[in-house]
C-alpha cells in the first residue's frame, strides 16, 4: 500500500464502499498525507488488501480523477497529481468568527476536496431539475437579439408575472408592478437596509438571525438589536420593548423555517408582529426564503398575507428551491418604499442578467418549480429526519437541538466551556465542517452554539458526520473544564 495510506471501511453501514474509499483517499491527499506524485496502489493489490471486489476499487480512483486529485497512466499506474496542493481544511478555514469571514469560509467549503459540509444551508446540486432548465433556456434562443440587451431595472415582465403567480400559494394578492427582480435574497435585502436606514439607526432583528444579514448591516453602518425567539417565534414582549426604547427603523425577521434555527412562527405570533409594527410604526421585512421547503404539511401564510397597513416588505428566491448560482430573487414592498429600492437597484448593477431571467420564467410558467419540488421534499424530509435521529442516537444529554418542520437548519445548544474552543477546527481536521453558532449573534450568548444544515448531503452521510461531531464534542465535555457564567439577561432558545 502506498506511504502513509490507512484506509478502513464500514461494510455495515454508511455510503457505499466506493464513496467511502475514495472520500477516505481525498481527505488524506488534501491533509499532505498522500504528496503530490504519490503512486497509489494497483487496482487488484487494493482489492485484495482491503477484501473488495476490483470494480469497488476502479470506481474510487474514477471519481478521484473526475475530481483532478489523481493522473492515471496506462503501463504505470496511479499517482496523486502534480497539480493538487495540498492545502489541510485547518489552515485555511475558521481563523476568524465574523459574519463576513464565515461567509467566506461556507463558499470555500465546496472547493475543498474530502471536506464534506453540514455548514452549508444549500440544496442538493445533485438533485437540481437541469434537463428541464436547459430546455427552457434553449426555448429562448428565438428571443436572442432581445436577451443580449440591458433588461429593465425592474425585472423581466414575465418573470414578474410569474413570481405574483407563485405568490399566491403563499396567500398574497400580487400584481406584477408590485414585483421588483433582484439579485438573490442578499441583494434584496442590502437595498432594503440601504433604503430604511442611516448609517448607525437602531433595526431589529432576531436573534439568532441570517449570518448574511448581519454583514451586510454591518457593511452600512447599521446597529442590529437582538429579539430572542422561543419555539413560537420572536417574542412580542420583547419587540414592544425594543420599539419603545430604541425607535427602530424595521424587524429583519425569517418566519418561515428560520435560518438558523428553523423555528416557524405561529399564526398567532405572526399576527403579534404584526399588530406590533403598526402600533410603533416600524415597517416588518419579511424574508421567505424557506417557506416552500415545507416537510408537515402546508405553511403558515406569510406574513404579508394579513398586512393591510403596507407594514410589510415580503423578501423571498429561489437560490434554496433551485440552485444558488441563479442569483434570482424578488421584493415586494409599499409604493413608495418600491421606487426607492428600483432607484438603488438601477444605482447598484442596473438589471439582472435577462436569458436567465426569461429561461426561470419559462421554467415556472411550465410548473416546473413545482414539478421540482414534489420531487425533492421528501428525500429533504428524509435528510432532515436522518439528521435529527443521529442527534438522538449520538449525542451526549448535555447537547439540545431545534426540530425544524421545514428548511434545512437545525440549531445546536450545548454548555459553553473553554475545551470546545477547538471543536470547529478538530471537526475539520477530521473532513467535517459545520457553522458556528457565534457569527448568528449580535450580542454573547451563555451557551455554545453551531448550525447543522442537512439539504445537500446524503442521509448516510448526515449520519456520519453527527457521530464524529458527537465524538467530538462528548470528549471536549468530559473534560470537565468550569462553565462560563451566562450574561443575566440572556433568554435560551431551546
Amino acid at each position: 500500500m502506498a506511504l502513509g495510506l490507512s484506509l478502513k471501511l464500514d461494510r455495515q453501514a454508511g455510503p457505499a464502499l466506493y464513496q467511502q474509499l475514495a472520500e477516505q483517499i481525498k481527505l488524506q491527499i488534501v491533509q499532505g498525507r498522500l504528496p503530490a506524485g504519490t503512486q497509489l496502489p494497483t487496482v487488484r493489490e487494493l482489492a485484495r488488501t482491503l477484501g473488495v471486489t476490483r470494480v469497488t476499487v476502479q470506481m474510487a480512483y474514477h471519481e478521484l480523477q473526475n475530481a483532478g486529485l489523481v493522473e492515471a497512466t496506462v503501463g504505470r499506474g496511479t499517482f496523486v497529481s502534480r497539480h493538487v496542493e495540498a492545502r489541510p481544511p485547518a489552515q485555511s478555514l475558521g481563523r476568524q468568527l465574523t459574519p463576513d469571514a464565515v461567509v467566506n469560509d461556507i463558499l470555500q467549503l465546496g472547493q475543498i476536496a474530502g471536506l464534506r459540509s453540514l455548514a452549508d444551508a444549500a440544496p442538493d446540486a445533485s438533485l437540481f431539475p437541469a434537463q428541464e432548465f436547459w430546455q427552457a433556456l434553449d426555448e429562448c434562443r428565438g428571443e436572442a437579439l432581445e436577451m443580449v440587451r440591458y433588461g429593465a431595472s425592474q425585472g423581466d415582465p414575465l418573470l414578474r408575472v410569474e413570481v405574483a403567480r407563485l405568490l399566491q400559494d403563499r396567500g398574497m394578492a400580487v400584481t406584477p408592478d408590485e414585483v421588483l427582480i433582484v439579485a438573490g435574497v442578499t441583494q434584496g435585502l442590502a437595498l432594503v437596509a440601504q433604503a430604511l436606514a442611516r448609517p448607525g439607526e437602531p433595526v431589529l432583528v432576531e436573534q439568532p438571525t441570517y449570518l448574511g444579514f448581519l454583514h451586510t448591516l454591518k457593511a452600512h453602518g447599521v446597529q442590529p438589536l437582538a429579539v430572542p425567539l422561543d419555539e413560537e417565534g420572536p417574542i412580542p414582549e420583547a419587540v414592544e420593548r425594543l420599539a419603545i426604547q430604541q425607535r427602530p427603523r424595521f424587524f429583519y425577521t425569517v418566519p418561515t423555517f428560520q435560518n438558523p434555527t428553523g423555528v416557524c412562527a405561529t399564526p398567532a405570533r405572526r399576527a403579534q408582529l404584526l399588530a406590533l409594527a403598526e402600533q410603533y410604526g416600524f415597517l416588518l421585512v419579511e424574508d421567505d426564503l424557506y417557506a416552500r421547503l415545507s416537510y408537515e404539511g402546508p405553511p403558515p401564510p406569510a406574513v404579508k398575507s394579513l398586512d393591510r397597513s403596507e407594514s410589510v416588505i415580503h423578501v423571498g428566491g429561489f437560490s434554496k428551491l433551485l440552485m444558488p448560482g441563479l442569483r434570482l430573487g424578488y421584493v415586494v414592498a409599499p409604493p413608495p418604499i418600491h421606487e426607492r429600492l428600483l432607484s438603488l437597484r438601477r444605482a447598484m448593477d442596473l438589471c439582472s442578467p435577462p436569458l436567465l431571467q426569461r429561461a426561470l420564467a419559462r421554467f415556472l410558467h411550465e410548473d416546473g418549480l413545482k414539478r421540482h419540488l414534489r420531487r425533492v421534499l421528501p428525500l429533504y424530509r428524509q435528510r432532515r429526519d436522518a439528521l435529527l435521529a443521529a442527534l438522538r442516537h449520538h449525542m451526549p444529554p448535555a447537547v439540545q437541538w431545534t426540530r425544524p418542520q421545514g428548511g434545512f437548519c437545525v440549531w445546536l445548544t450545548l454548555p459553553r466551556r473553554s475545551t470546545l474552543a477547538d471543536l470547529q477546527q478538530a471537526a475539520l481536521q477530521q473532513g467535517w465542517a459545520f457553522a458556528p453558532g457565534e457569527v448568528f449573534l449580535t450580542r454573547p450568548s451563555p451557551d455554545y452554539h453551531l448550525r447543522l444544515c442537512f439539504g445537500a448531503q446524503p442521509p448516510e452521510w448526515i449520519a456520519q458526520g453527527v457521530e464524529v461531531l458527537a465524538n467530538l464534542i462528548r470528549e471536549r465535555l468530559d473534560r470537565q473544564e468550569s462553565v462560563i457564567e451566562p450574561p443575566s439577561d440572556w433568554l435560551p432558545l431551546v
